[in-house]
């Protein structure tokens, strides 16, 4: 059951490649108001795949954030995605979280491949089951970051003139954002449903598979949202703002038709194309970690994939998506989870920009314990 009330003084901050975001979220867990929500861009190679590269720069900016909107000396929760950041589901037998601690921390090194003395390890238990032969185990969700990029984070963080609060990792976020929680009465059944989340950020993307809610896999994809501005740039020599323009009002072939009324055809035509080109590596670089994970034992077979980040925002990639990997792919929207709006952006814009916030929400969201 979720813990109820949301602390009332926490900021969310999800720190991507080209911009921040942050969100500040009060009242119980039924009954969410956003009390505000906001984004600064960050300069080019200040966050790199998903780590903070020049840790002063980016303290910099960040302290320039935080002034700007009245946010000095708050408390922030921010979460990690990034290839030093190390997720698994490990089987333990049932014992009491003591004695599972003292297990991880000595059995820790067979499942990460960081030395464990230049790691920061957490684990939480996601559910138990019995054996053929009557055992009782427990499902174990392990998790490793390394040492170093944490303390580059936190330390820049108070740089600032912030204070962290906690730091997730952006899988567990997106489940919490995305994916709605599971009904009691169906907390004990066999199975379960097992869906996608594909967040497409400015820094990297992340994949997670969840059954119900429970992590099950996930993977870090060195692919950010700026690729597609990027390509278009580069082939027409605009601003990157001109070419995510063009991927928001012209986007891929599919059901939304380009903004016929502002480009001509062989923009349209051109951008099409080099878009489909981009789309095409990503689909496979998830088809492929779609593919390790229902290799594995005891995989719940996908049912659908939901898409987030800022490269939800390229038109009809949605689509694109589900024709690649053959099944249904929907846009995910964090805002269902928020039942009153009492930010300074209107409705409207919140809806625009939904996709890009599903990890600021699940960083304010209560866990479930």
């Amino acid at each position: 059951m979720a813990s109820g009330l949301i602390k009332p003084r926490e900021i969310a901050l999800d720190i991507g490649g080209s911009s921040l975001v942050a969100l500040e979220v009060t009242g119980s867990a039924d009954r969410l108001k956003l009390r505000g929500c906001w984004e600064w861009p960050l300069s080019e190679g200040l966050v790199v795949d998903g780590e903070i590269v020049d840790a002063d720069l980016f303290a910099r900016e960040l302290r320039a954030f935080a002034s700007q909107n009245k946010l000095r000396n708050r408390s922030v929760q921010v979460s990690v995605s990034n290839q030093k950041v190390i997720v698994r589901n490990v089987e333990m037998p049932d014992m009491t979280e003591d004695e599972l601690r003292g297990a991880i921390e000595f059995q820790a090194q067979d499942y990460i491949p960081i030395p464990v003395e230049e790691a920061v390890i957490d684990f939480h238990t996601v559910g138990k089951r019995t054996n053929a032969e009557g055992v009782s185990r427990q499902e174990v969700l392990l998790v490793a970051a390394q040492r170093s990029m944490i303390s580059t984070l936190h330390t820049s963080i108070r740089q600032a003139g912030l204070r962290v609060a906690g730091i997730d990792v952006s899988s567990m976020a997106l489940v919490r954002a995305l994916i709605p929680p599971t009904p009691f009465l169906a907390a004990g059944a066999d199975g379960g449903v097992c869906r996608g989340i594909v967040d497409i950020g400015s820094s990297v993307s992340t994949l997670v598979i969840a059954v119900d809610n429970v992590v099950k896999f996930t993977r870090v994809i060195n692919f950010s949202s700026d690729r597609f501005a990027r390509v278009l740039g580069e082939q027409r020599s605009i601003p990157a703002s001109d070419a995510h323009t063009l991927a928001q009002r012209i986007g891929l072939i599919g059901p939304m038709p380009a903004d016929s009324t502002l480009y001509a055809s062989e923009v349209i035509d051109n951008t099409r194309q080099r878009l489909g080109e981009v789309a095409s590596e990503l689909s496979e670089e998830i088809r492929r970690s779609l593919h390790y994970y229902q290799g594995q034992e005891q995989a719940v077979p996908l049912t659908e994939l939901i898409l987030s980040g800022r490269g939800a925002l390229v038109r009809n990639l949605d689509f694109h998506l589900a024709e690649a990997l053959n099944m249904p792919v929907t846009v995910g929207n964090p805002l269902l989870m928020i039942a009153e709006n009492a930010s300074d952006h209107a409705d409207v814009d919140l809806a625009l920009m939904a996709p890009y916030l599903a990890i600021a929400v699940g960083l304010v969201l209560p866990e479930e314990e």
